[in-house]
């Protein structure tokens, strides 16, 4: 599999929440010293280089979720990029204790004609790819224009 693309050369996670004006970048991070939010910045030459390797294609390893800590569900957070760029995603653990904001994303999967066939891709930061449905990814590059990062999509988290 084979993708085309030409992605930023940075890609930065802006705080979701925070938009306290003392924010530091440590170690690929960025931490706000105010409220302690933590988010990742992605260098998007090295994400073009992974696209084009077979742990790309490799299907992503989920993480058993942890009931022990809570009430644990999966959420993605989707990377931001242009409408042609390859999908980017962070699958998180979080715990409902603690009122994670997110949206859910939960639909029929299948195209009009329905087609439900896992044809195109979502790659994970950490490592692999999560096959998705035409329609999942048209919504996926749809939320991310919107600014819509932290998502609860069945497809995917389930």
């Amino acid at each position: 599999m084979q993708y085309d693309y030409e992605p930023p050369n940075r890609i930065i996670m802006t705080g979701l929440s925070c938009r306290h004006s003392d924010i530091r970048s440590f170690d690929g991070m960025r931490w706000c010293l105010s409220c302690g939010e933590a988010v990742s910045e992605y260098d998007a030459s090295s994400l073009t280089a992974y696209v084009h390797t077979s742990e790309a294609t490799a299907p992503y390893k989920y993480k058993k979720l942890d009931y022990k800590l809570g009430r644990e569900i999966r959420v993605v957070l989707l990377l931001p990029g242009n409408a042609e760029d390859a999908l980017w995603c962070e699958i998180m653990h979080v715990d409902l204790d603690h009122n994670p904001a997110y949206d859910a994303v939960s639909y029929t999967w299948a195209n009009e004609g329905g087609d439900a066939s896992l044809t195109k891709a979502m790659f994970c930061i950490h490592g692999g790819s999560v096959p998705i449905t035409t329609n999942c990814d048209a919504v996926l590059r749809h939320l991310r224009q919107l600014g819509k990062r932290e998502l609860w999509v069945d497809a995917i988290c389930t």
